[in-house]
């Protein structure tokens, strides 16, 4: 069975274009806007970090064991990933893992800016996964 990798590579475009959009309003003088522009990139990099772990899970149930995923945390899932080639730096996937859970505290100030300067990193990540899942996509 092959993975379908079209929602992650949507996912990842999302994020890319919300990210392009911030760095071209960024100086807006209107802070609104450009916070709004930013609870938007932290939501599409929810949403592509969510779909890369779960495309993580398929692929090690898939070429591993069928419930390799349920036998671990997602740190576990990450230090597998990483054993198998599919990612190349398992401690910043943790740490995307970690801000991805920050997310639910993102109007607190510090954390939202730590949750977005994730969020502006995770791109390079992602596409690298893609590429990897593609690579061995059958």
């Amino acid at each position: 069975m092959s993975l379908n990798l079209e929602t992650l590579e949507k996912s990842i475009k999302a994020l890319e274009k919300s990210i392009d959009i911030y760095y071209s309003y960024k100086e807006d003088k209107n802070k609104y806007l450009v916070e709004t522009i930013a609870a938007g990139v932290i939501q599409n990099f929810e949403i592509a970090y969510e779909n890369s772990w779960k495309l993580i899970a398929r692929w090690l149930d898939e070429n591993i064991s069928a419930d390799t995923s349920h036998k671990t945390t997602k740190k576990g899932l990450f230090r597998l990933a990483g054993e198998y080639f599919l990612i190349d730096d398992v401690d910043i996937w943790i740490e995307f893992h970690n801000a991805r859970n920050n997310t639910s505290y993102r109007y607190s100030g510090v954390l939202s800016y730590e949750v977005f300067e994730y969020a502006l990193k995770f791109p390079s990540y992602a596409r690298y996964l893609l590429e990897k899942l593609e690579e061995r996509k059958y």
